[in-house]
Formats: C-alpha cells, sequence, structure tokens
C-alpha cells in the first residue's frame, strides 16, 4: 500500500518512477490515453525517464520507465520514438525551471490541436490556458529547423502547447503537477469538440473576465497535483494494484 498521508516533490527515481507509473494508469482509467497516444519525460540527473511506447497506459509499471543518459541520442531497441524524445529534451534544455515533459496525441486533444480556433475559453477547464498555450505549426517543405527546437521555441514561458497535427503538451515542476494540467487541458479539448461541432452560437466570456480567472489559477499558493495526488494515489491502489512494481 501506498504510503498518501500527503504529497511531498521528490526527484528521487523510486518515487518519480512510481508518479510515471501512476499518470499512465490513470490516463488509462479515464480512458484519456492507449498504448503510444502519448509520452511523459521526467528530468533526472545525468539523464532523462520516459515512458516506452510498446506499454500500454493501463498496463505501465513503474519498472517499465525507461532511462536515457544525456549523451544517448535515441533508443536502439527503438521502444522510444526518437523524434518525441528529443522534442521533450530540447523543452526540457530550454525551460530549467521545469522537471517534466508530458504530450498527448489522440482523440479531443488532436482534434483540437489542429483546428483553426485553437482552444476556446469556453469552459472552466479551459480558462486556466486563456492566453498561456503555445501554438507550434507543423514544418512545411525547406523547413530545416529541428523538430525539438520548434516545439521548445512555441512553448516559451507557456505552460502547454497545441502541436499542429499531434495533441497536446504540458510542461511542469513535478509529474502530478502535469497530470493535473494535461487532465484539465483534455477535459477543456473534450467540451470544445463537441460545442464547435453542434453548430450552436458559443458565447465566449469577455478577455477581461477570462484574464481574471486565468490569474486566480496562477495565484492559488498551493501548486496543481499537491492536492489531489494522495486521492489518485489511493485510488490506484484499490483498482490498479502493482503500477508500483
Amino acid at each position: 500500500m501506498t504510503d498518501t498521508t500527503f504529497y511531498e516533490a521528490s526527484f528521487e527515481e523510486p518515487v518519480l518512477r512510481r508518479d510515471i507509473a501512476a499518470t499512465c494508469r490513470l490516463f488509462g482509467l479515464y480512458r484519456l490515453a492507449h498504448v503510444d497516444d502519448g509520452r511523459i519525460t521526467v528530468r533526472m540527473p545525468g539523464g532523462v525517464l520516459t515512458k516506452p511506447d510498446d506499454v500500454a497506459f493501463g498496463d505501465m509499471r513503474a519498472s517499465d520507465a525507461v532511462f536515457f543518459a544525456d549523451e544517448a541520442e535515441s533508443d536502439p531497441e527503438g521502444r522510444v520514438d526518437a523524434d518525441t524524445l528529443a522534442a521533450h529534451r530540447a523543452i526540457l534544455a530550454a525551460r530549467p525551471e521545469i522537471m517534466v515533459v508530458f504530450e498527448v496525441t489522440g482523440g479531443a486533444a488532436a482534434a483540437v490541436a489542429c483546428g483553426p480556433e485553437g482552444l476556446l475559453p469556453i469552459s472552466q477547464f479551459s480558462l486556466q490556458f486563456y492566453n498561456r498555450i503555445g501554438a507550434e505549426e507543423m514544418a512545411v517543405p525547406g523547413d530545416n529547423l529541428a523538430a525539438g527546437k520548434r516545439a521548445a521555441d512555441a512553448l516559451g514561458q507557456h505552460p502547454a502547447l497545441m502541436r499542429k497535427g499531434r495533441g497536446m503538451l504540458v510542461v511542469g515542476r513535478t509529474v502530478p503537477e502535469v497530470f493535473v494540467l494535461m487532465f484539465y487541458l483534455i477535459r477543456s479539448c473534450q467540451v470544445q469538440v463537441p460545442a464547435v461541432t453542434g453548430g450552436a452560437e458559443l458565447v465566449l466570456p469577455s478577455h477581461e473576465v477570462a484574464e481574471y480567472t486565468a490569474q486566480q489559477y496562477e495565484r492559488d499558493p498551493t501548486p496543481s497535483g499537491k492536492r489531489e495526488w494522495p486521492a489518485l494515489l489511493r485510488l490506484l491502489d484499490r483498482t490498479n494494484p502493482g503500477y508500483t512494481n
């Protein structure tokens, strides 16, 4: 049984492995990602830990996370997509204050990322990302900018990024923080897709209301995930035993 009395950020490898596995299991449980619909990469001394593509989200275990040393350019076993790994590493290099990159490339996240409107401020979920989400355009012929550099530049100082033709990406200081950010970013997309395709005229808040709400999220002194993570780990202990192995 996992000790979930409270959550304090830890960057010890066993805790990071547990939190990566927990994030994947939860996304599988909530049917937000399947096998290779997404990837999570965590900064560690001397390298990164990441989810392999050949393990389903709902089956992920702590021991499945793959470590790549800083000098390793790709995965010789082919278990991790090289372009995605390069993009995540470029983002971590550009943003030394963040520790985790999480990307989801399927479902509603991909649908909104490829649409012309971007993420609309039409739900409480989406307002926290108001004017706080970058957009990475797809490469065009003759564009020689490395994919990782393009993603890092498009993200800038935002917490989230729409990768056109791919899906959504978030960054954060801890694994629980990126879990919560991505969970509500996908919920935002799940609200938007039927709202837009339904054909009704959408009611959007004013800039002042949307900006005020986004700032409320930013002013919260409790980091995202700190409240939720203990309860989520207890849920997994009941429903998904074995993820810590």
